[in-house]
């Protein structure tokens, strides 16, 4: 099993949308006479993940049954005896006609305002609970986890610093502007730090991923250069796959919409965001040996 964060400290960089867009295409490829099984983590408190995967009445339905990431925390943490696969709500496949793929099957764990708030308010709850407890179990129903965490997050964060410290590796979506830039000293850190408190070398950061990319336009001009600048003196990789901006991949997880075939949902730019999730693909599976 190899889980991922999807990361960056600003918000509105399209942190969901990737998870989103990963999970479509990770659960759709098959690897050894198999598709991949994928978990999606929503850390995010906002449910973006939860509405694209599961439609807005399916979201609060697993809301309500309470059986969300922030009570499974809480419940891990004190040791209780916990029916995990419980927590893990699925989208079914999408139904295609011909030879066209369809989007795979993904579980998603939701996530809730006020259990995760339950969770982060006591300090003496441990970051590495999600390492311990949830991975091993993970491990064994899973090929790969995908983590949204939100933006401006800090160490009071429980959630999203347990979320890091059971990562593998993180990707950290970026837009070519100077706003977006600036985030990144402080997304770095709070990597750095879940290293340090996991006591290991990872999460490792596969790279920046540039998204919403206008090549004609001055803001791109002015600020690309910049982000490789930036990006060498961090020590941090650019893929070299990015996402155009696009409103019609704004939409593409879209809750209203049927899950069919990934070229219905991506239309023209289903190659675009193929290369993308092969590139971060390789490159995990480079890091990992």
């Amino acid at each position: 099993m190899y889980a991922i964060t999807i990361y960056n400290n600003k918000g509105g960089v399209g942190k969901s949308t990737l998870t989103v867009f990963m999970a479509d295409f990770l659960a759709s490829l098959v690897i050894r006479e198999r598709s991949l099984r994928v978990v999606v983590l929503d850390l995010d408190p906002q449910g973006s993940c939860g509405v694209a995967m599961l439609g807005r009445e399916g979201l609060e339905a697993a809301r309500q049954s309470g059986l969300t990431v922030g009570d499974l925390a809480r419940r891990l943490d004190a040791g209780q005896k916990v029916d995990i696969g419980s927590y893990l709500h699925r989208r079914a496949a999408g139904l295609v006609k011909g030879r066209a793929t369809a989007i795979g099957e993904v579980a998603v764990m939701v996530s809730d305002k006020a259990s995760g708030f339950a969770f982060e308010v006591n300090p003496l709850h441990r970051l590495t609970t999600f390492r311990e407890k949830l991975r091993p179990f993970l491990a064994t129903c899973c090929d790969i986890v995908l983590m949204d965490l939100p933006g401006n997050i800090d160490v009071r964060n429980l959630l999203a610093v347990n979320g890091l410290i059971m990562s593998d590796s993180v990707i950290v979506p970026v837009e070519v502007s100077r706003f977006s830039l600036e985030a990144l000293p402080d997304t770095l850190e709070m990597i750095h730090y879940a290293r340090e408190r996991g006591g290991g070398m990872r999460p490792t950061c596969l790279g920046l991923l540039l998204n919403r990319v206008d090549k004609r336009g001055q803001q791109y001009h002015r600020n690309i250069g910049q982000v490789h600048v930036l990006a060498d003196r961090l020590g941090i990789p650019v893929f070299e796959n990015a996402l155009p901006n696009a409103q019609s991949l704004t939409t593409a997880t879209d809750d209203t919409g049927q899950v069919g075939s990934l070229r219905d949902r991506y239309g023209h730019y289903h190659a675009q965001v193929k290369a993308v999730v092969i590139e971060a693909f390789r490159r995990w599976h480079s890091v990992d040996g």
